[in-house]
């Protein structure tokens, strides 16, 4: 049995999702206590937020530094 994913034609292969803003953070249990955000992001609800790293979050300096 093989599933195949149906995307339009215009559909990137690498999407990008431009972060709204920082919430809240955490240090991370899994993580050696390494800093989380939590990001919510532009055009979608709070339902959507989610916990990102540092190191994910390197295209977004200025909101960190922000935060």
């Amino acid at each position: 049995l093989v599933y195949k994913l149906a995307l339009p034609d215009t559909y990137p292969m690498n999407p990008e999702w431009e972060v709204e803003d920082i919430i809240a953070w955490r240090r991370s249990r899994s993580r050696n206590g390494r800093l989380e955000f939590l990001i919510r992001w532009k055009g979608f609800g709070p339902t959507e937020d989610s916990w990102l790293s540092e190191f994910d979050l390197r295209n977004a300096q200025d909101l960190l530094r922000e935060f």
